[in-house]
């Protein structure tokens, strides 16, 4: 059985690529699309890598809009060659959609991982993304409800975060193998995981852990970086200052940490999955967010805000987000660490959302196609 499969970021990349490993544990098959290295390493063959499809905001998107509709253009023309068994994708919607739609249309069963953020924007797009569907792996238990009455078939899988993750370890370990100070703070700083969020987001961030070094001294920074490329990148944009930077290692640099300064994302999840308390800092093109802001559905950004209906992270959005913001929302976090009430609110979070979505997204693949 031969299943076409893409991915368009990291997030999903790490997603996809155990799922994929399960179903071909389930049933001979072999998977090729769009892939990133953890789907190359479960034995996807890669048309194209998935690097190609990472790109941030709307205005971001117009220079590699070419690219990006070519690389489209050849998978549909790849879907109606081979006929695969099925597609399977993974984020990147306003790509990976289209190419949904166009199996559907050749009669291929069309399945989608991570429903796209209706909740917080544009909600009037559920019509249209049921119609390109066959089946839809939601992360969080109050999605499926949002496509009642759709006619596509959407199921809670749970978040593989969630079990992938232990709750508030202990750091010491963690800080040992990173070779990190023991007793000292330890701010983990996420810049993003694309070339372009890491341009824009880190001299911010460098400045306000610049400010923040010369109230504590002793603090000391740790950046993961997504990929070898981003890690030369950091390398050289951090100078001589007291920061490490490190190839992965993203869950061991969140459990390390005192606290966690980072762009609105997965490692926002990743933080208070892990009790760890953060803050969100996010720019992006000014065009590309009036765009969307008048099309929130939502008073928060960032998920963990969204699924305690509070806000366990602050948001410092845009003109929002400022050296001086930063730190004055980072440093009483650095300094008096965990209050019961989020360790309380991320425990609920953490429970809500552990499900083994390996074993339950590939059954009901197989289930499906069956």
């Amino acid at each position: 059985m031969q299943i076409c499969v893409a991915a368009g970021e990291v997030s999903g990349d790490q997603i996809l690529a155990p799922i994929l490993s399960r179903v071909s544990e389930l049933e001979t098959v072999y998977f090729s699309g769009i892939a990133g290295p953890s789907m190359v390493e479960a034995g996807t063959y890669p048309l194209f890598p998935m690097d190609r499809l990472s790109v941030m905001g709307i205005v971001e998107v117009i220079p590699r809009l070419p690219e990006l509709l070519w690389i489209r253009r050849q998978m549909k023309h790849y879907l109606s060659e081979s006929y695969p068994r099925a597609v399977i994708t993974c984020d990147a919607p306003d790509f990976n959609l289209a190419l949904c739609a166009h199996a559907k249309s050749l009669g291929i069963p069309a399945i989608h991982v991570v429903s796209p953020s209706v909740w917080a924007w544009r909600r009037s797009r559920i019509p249209q993304i049921a119609e390109k569907l066959d089946l839809l792996l939601c992360m969080f238990p109050f999605e499926p409800a949002l496509y009642d009455g759709t006619g596509l078939r959407c199921e809670f899988v749970g978040h593989p975060l969630a079990a992938q993750i232990d709750f508030n370890p202990d750091p010491t370990d963690f800080r040992s193998n990173l070779d990190l100070p023991l007793a000292a703070p330890v701010l983990g700083i996420f810049p993003g995981s694309r070339e372009s969020e890491v341009k824009r987001l880190l001299p911010l961030f460098l400045g306000a852990f610049d400010r923040l070094v010369t109230d504590m001294p002793d603090l000391v920074g740790i950046i993961p970086a997504a990929t070898r490329d981003l890690y030369q990148l950091i390398q050289s944009m951090i100078g001589l200052r007291a920061v490490r930077v490190v190839y992965g290692e993203s869950r061991r640099v969140i459990a390390a940490s005192t606290a966690v300064l980072l762009a609105s994302g997965t490692a926002a999840l990743e933080a208070v999955l892990t009790g760890r308390p953060a803050v969100a800092a996010y720019q992006i093109n000014p065009w590309s967010y009036q765009m969307i802001k008048g099309k929130l559905e939502t008073k928060y950004i960032t998920l963990p805000n969204v699924l305690a209906n509070q806000t366990l992270i602050p948001e410092l959005i845009q003109r929002g987000a400022s050296v001086n913001s930063i730190v004055s929302a980072m440093t009483p976090l650095l300094k008096e660490g965990l209050s019961d009430q989020f360790l309380t609110e991320a425990r609920k979070i953490h429970n809500s959302l552990t499900v083994n979505l390996t074993d339950r997204a590939s059954q009901i693949i197989v289930e499906h196609l069956s």
